[in-house]
């Protein structure tokens, strides 16, 4: 027998024509509405933010340098990932913050007053769309030795006694700083972290020691380092030169301002490199060392003044290194 061929009927042939065109609308709609979800997202991303204020961009980011200062220690305050201008406060200072090198954040820096109080005290930041940021800083007693105000044979020749020293500082030297110092100019000059005032650092007068002979004694507000005569001596930072004098005491001496109210001082110069009034970048070479004024012999005398209070300068450098965040 020969094998049976089955044809096949209209109706199945329908039956699956009709299952398939069923199928291929409901995946139509399945793409449709796929598509009508990505667009009604895409449309609130673009209206919806606006409208709502909500921000696409990354949640601002704060950095403390330390919540545990001692006196005379730098405080340094970063918010990345912000745009806005904010504001804040440390105790009863107002921060004051500027951009870093690309605009993409905020810096503020700051210092402990060597004589405040030992003690816990507010930081709050206020940032836009975000509550306010709140810490305690706790800032702890540092302690000051007592050290030799030396006076030797060639400086008793020029006429310096420990009376003569301290009273023409106070009286005469300065008051003619503070006129300096005391100015908080609006504009800011620096972008970057600061950098050493010499290639090579030696310390051989620590920051804070009280000098005591005769029954006068006198606080050194900067720090003694190593720099045989004629080293070149560097700015710290971008900044302007706005004091540059001779003075009884602090010899040859030259000022920049980096704004905000934040000076470098560079003491006991040979010879002066750069004119006051002239803008500086960090690096140029400002002057050369020497021991003019009260000096035993050649050396750098450098300081830190952060709106009047006398800071570490070396600390104060060394947190603007490690806690400047790269925006």
């Amino acid at each position: 027998m020969g094998e049976k061929k089955f044809k096949k009927n209209k109706h199945t042939r329908t039956k699956k024509t009709y299952i398939k065109q069923v199928r291929n609308k409901d995946y139509r709609k399945v793409i449709l509405a796929r598509i009508v979800a990505i667009l009604a997202i895409v449309i609130f991303l673009y209206y919806g933010a606006k409208n709502y204020n909500v921000s696409l961009s990354p949640k601002p980011e704060i950095y403390v340098s330390s919540y545990n200062l001692m006196q005379a220690d730098t405080l340094l305050v970063t918010v990345k990932n912000e745009t806005n201008k904010i504001t804040g406060k440390f105790g009863d200072i107002n921060l004051r913050f500027f951009n870093g090198e690309n605009d993409n954040g905020w810096i503020a820096i700051t210092g402990i007053p060597i004589n405040k109080n030992p003690g816990d005290y507010k930081l709050s930041i206020n940032v836009p769309g975000i509550d306010t940021f709140k810490k305690n800083i706790t800032v702890l007693k540092r302690n000051f030795p007592l050290t030799k105000l030396a006076i030797t044979p060639e400086l008793l020749n020029k006429g310096y006694t420990a009376k003569k020293i301290v009273t023409t500082i106070d009286s005469i030297e300065n008051k003619a700083l503070n006129e300096v110092l005391n100015v908080i100019n609006p504009d800011i000059y620096v972008k970057k972290p600061f950098i050493y005032p010499l290639s090579d650092i030696n310390v051989v007068g620590n920051f804070g020691d009280i000098r005591a002979a005769q029954g006068y004694q006198v606080q050194h507000f900067g720090v003694d380092l190593k720099a045989a005569m004629g080293t070149f001596v560097y700015a710290v930072n971008d900044g302007k030169a706005v004091f540059m004098e001779n003075l009884p005491n602090y010899g040859k001496m030259v000022i920049i301002d980096h704004g905000f109210g934040m000076y470098s001082l560079y003491l006991h110069l040979s010879e002066f490199k750069v004119t006051k009034g002239q803008m500086v970048t960090q690096g140029d070479i400002v002057a050369l060392s020497g021991d003019t004024g009260y000096a035993t012999g050649p050396h750098l005398h450098f300081s830190i003044k952060v709106r009047g209070a006398a800071l570490d300068p070396l600390k104060f450098i060394g947190a603007t290194q490690t806690s400047w965040i790269k925006f």
